[in-house]
């Protein structure tokens, strides 16, 4: 009788240490997945604000994108190498809009689970005054509060 005491706890504790490491595994992925995405949306926000916004200029300073007529979608592997559509595991889509006053990008990153399932994992939208490259230096970084990021993480 104590052994089989013995035999339960051991695959109760076995089964918490297993539930323990995956819960480190998905901390893990989802920390890489924070970090690559936070250096593409710092390098597209750095494009927008020395650009004009137009997916001309994403194309040209960020190659390897698929352009439509106002977007990009960039196609990534698990290891956040640039790849095609079929072989991608996560999908970044820039959308780009500029007007005479205001320029703006909305960034959205997507995992790809399958054919027909994404999984959103971030969005953020950025506008950028287009009189703020117009201005002295010391007043470009005060009208940098201009810029409205909306974050959204799922």
């Amino acid at each position: 009788m104590e052994m089989i005491f013995v035999l339960l706890f051991l695959g109760l504790t076995c089964g918490v240490c297993v539930r323990l490491f995956a819960a480190s595994y998905m901390a893990r992925v989802h920390a890489r997945e924070d970090s690559h995405i936070q250096e593409l949306i710092t390098s597209a926000g750095e494009i927008l604000e020395g650009t004009d916004g137009t997916v001309q200029n994403f194309l040209a300073l960020m190659p390897d994108g698929v352009a439509d007529q106002d977007s990009i979608c960039y196609y990534f592997d698990k290891h956040w190498q640039n790849t095609s559509e079929e072989s991608a595991v996560y999908k970044m889509r820039l959308v780009c809009s500029a007007s005479d006053k205001v320029k703006e990008i909305q960034v959205t990153f997507e995992k790809l689970q399958n054919a027909n399932e994404e999984t959103s994992l971030y969005t953020q939208t950025t506008f950028l005054n287009h009189f703020i490259n117009k201005c002295p230096i010391i007043y470009k970084i005060n009208f940098m509060t201009v810029i409205i990021n909306t974050i959204k993480r799922v």
